[in-house]
């Protein structure tokens, strides 16, 4: 039987606690259902706090803990759910992250949704590994911990002795994926059916909006960021940006790069990408249209290139997310 515990703390995201014990409790449901002559049910959960007191979650519900962390030192799995706000204060309590790192050492697999990725790379537990996070949170995350690898553009991240689920709704994706790893992939597809939750998500590119880091604070890059936003339609030649951000083009490179993470190319590419999102979710224009508007000649090569970053076609993405309808 599975031993789940879920820490909840002031702030939290009472959707993410709940949503996850429920998907559990479903779970030893099926498996009662699926496999009547097992007595035992899939797993045991509960609720941890720091000193097991009570905490108000994000909107002003009281979330009441069975223990104390100190008190629970037999959890195989254990649960961190996002937060709202600035995780600043929560990430100043030593007694948690100190609990997190011991859990960690007796091999427990801790998993987190969203913003609670920062607990886990507070406590050290994520460096030079990959994880993911909420898009949005994104900057602050590199900014606070650069020996973490995010990859921001994957919904989940499995390592083996952690996992990190990105997006305010990726709890129920994590407990799903939570339940296929330590159960099987029928009891995950079961619960899936039961709360009508699509279980083929993996991506939360399709979610990102990009926006192009500005706050390096380099002036000739920003200069050439600043020119982009007016003509990244255009033909874009590396030589002549070099030239209009008045540095060397290997300087260059390497400055517009290190400050907003792309090559000046790639860049380029999410500045048009993200225009095309915006025509396929807000207008009825043919993608032959769009391709051109945006910058390109060829709408097979855009379509690929589309998908490349966004990881669905554009139909896919008009259908999903389409003002119109």
């Amino acid at each position: 039987m599975l031993k789940i515990a879920m820490i909840a703390y002031d702030n939290c995201l009472l959707s993410g606690i709940a949503s996850q014990l429920d998907l559990f409790t479903i779970a030893n449901w099926e498996k009662r259902r699926q496999q009547p002559q097992l007595k035992e049910p899939f797993c045991r959960h509960e609720i941890v706090t720091a000193g097991g007191l009570p905490v108000t979650s994000f909107n002003r519900m009281p979330v009441m803990p069975k223990r104390a962390l100190k008190e629970c030192q037999d959890a195989d799995l254990i649960l961190v759910p996002g937060m709202m706000g600035r995780p600043d204060q929560l990430l100043q309590q030593e007694e948690l992250l100190d609990w997190l790192r011991q859990q960690s050492r007796r091999d427990a697999v801790i998993a987190s949704a969203c913003s609670g990725a920062f607990l886990l790379a507070e406590a050290g537990l994520l460096d030079g590994c990959p994880a993911t996070t909420h898009w949005q949170l994104a900057e602050r995350f590199k900014q606070r911990y650069p020996k973490v690898d995010l990859q921001i553009d994957r919904l989940l991240v499995d390592g083996e002795h952690y996992l990190c689920a990105g997006g305010t709704s990726a709890h129920q994706d994590l407990a799903l994926y939570l339940i296929e790893k330590f159960g099987s992939a029928q009891l995950a597809k079961a619960c899936a059916r039961m709360m009508l939750i699509d279980y083929s998500r993996r991506e939360q590119a399709p979610f990102i909006n990009f926006r192009g880091r500005k706050n390096h604070g380099d002036e000739p890059v920003l200069k050439v960021q600043q020119w982009l936003d007016k003509n990244y339609r255009g033909k874009v030649v590396v030589k002549e940006l070099a030239r209009y951000s008045g540095l060397n083009e290997r300087t260059f490179l390497r400055r517009f790069r290190k400050a907003t993470g792309e090559t000046p190319l790639e860049y380029v590419q999410r500045m048009r990408i993200e225009q095309a999102k915006r025509l396929l979710a807000g207008s009825e224009w043919l993608l032959e249209e769009i391709t051109k508007t945006v910058g390109y000649e060829d709408v097979s090569s855009f379509r690929r290139l589309f998908k490349q970053i966004v990881g669905v076609s554009p139909t896919v993405y008009r259908q999903r997310f389409s003002t119109l309808r």
